[in-house]
């Protein structure tokens, strides 16, 4: 894998929508990902956005399979390859901004003439009801031993006439490999939804505990 950093100028992504489309662009001639669920695995890309202020220069870290190039427009300030080998037992703190939410059945919806209950998606607000969620995406890779939660203001984007809505949050801790397998798995095709609008890379690094007894 490779861990790039980038510049995405404002103007092409004003609408938060575009920015996956945006990155697209670094890597010409692969195709689009057929993945129809979330256990497949991840062909293109992740990210993460570090800064992202009012009229200037959308900072973004990348982590994809293949190396981008340069695309006219957007700014690469380099790539570097990676090889994440967690061990079983190591702890490791990690970085995180995901989309945390449950599935419920909207029954109005079901009201309406012509339409069938369906199921939607909506955010988890309490910070005890995210950690919860952040443990069982980790599932049977790591144990949570920590995380600090911070809260995004929501973020509003357009996908061609339909107006939406993310909440979002970041957590920072620590956690405790269980399966490194499984852990690596989850480091290479992310955690929860939202990927498109930068959520779902996980991030690790080894604590200076481990580092010196390693």
């Amino acid at each position: 894998m490779f861990i790039s950093r980038v510049e995405i100028p404002w103007d092409a992504v004003r609408n938060p929508y575009d920015m996956h489309r945006q990155l697209w662009r670094l890597f010409p001639g692969e195709e689009r990902e057929p993945r129809q669920h979330g256990d497949q695995e991840r062909q293109g890309f992740l990210f993460r956005i570090e800064d992202h202020s009012v009229g200037r220069p959308v900072r973004v870290l990348l982590q994809s399979r293949r190396s981008p190039v340069r695309a006219d427009g957007m700014l690469l300030h380099g790539s570097r390859e990676i090889h994440p080998v967690p061990s079983l037992g190591q702890r490791l703190a990690f970085l995180l901004t995901a989309n945390p939410v449950k599935t419920i059945t909207d029954a109005e919806r079901g009201n309406k003439p012509g339409k069938q209950s369906e199921k939607c998606r909506v955010p988890l607000i309490k910070e005890a009801d995210q950690r919860d969620w952040l443990a069982r995406k980790l599932g049977a890779a790591a144990t949570l031993e920590s995380a600090d939660i911070l809260p995004h203001a929501p973020l509003y984007f357009r996908k061609g006439k339909r107006a939406g809505k993310l909440v979002t949050c970041t957590f920072e801790g620590q956690l405790r490999v269980n399966d490194p397998e499984r852990l690596r798995s989850l480091l290479e095709n992310g955690v929860g939804h939202a990927k498109a609008f930068g959520c779902g890379l996980l991030l690790v690094r080894r604590l200076p505990t481990d580092i010196a007894h390693a």
